[in-house]
């Protein structure tokens, strides 16, 4: 009965798709991060870094994990699609 659920939806599908959209939502969410992340904030950063510095920082962190997993998530779309 196991192996009969695994059947049901590829592997390269359902990773493809999850792997596409987290990138989507790792791209909306850094840009968000560098562009409002840290405006208005009153305080100290962490060691001699601003807070908005931190979150620009994270922001480009998510960017670039965002990109990857699109990346490798529309690889694996493609794959699966073509053939």
């Amino acid at each position: 009965m196991g192996a009969l659920a695994l059947q049901l939806v590829p592997v390269a599908l359902a990773l493809g798709s999850a792997l596409a959209l987290g990138g989507l939502g790792a791209l909306a969410f850094g840009v968000y991060a560098l562009a409002r992340g840290g405006k208005d904030e009153s305080g100290g950063g962490l060691g001699g870094f601003s807070e908005r510095d931190i979150h620009a920082i994270a922001g480009l962190r998510m960017i670039a994990g965002g990109v990857a997993a699109l990346v490798f998530g529309a690889l694996l779309l493609w794959s699966y699609f073509s053939g």
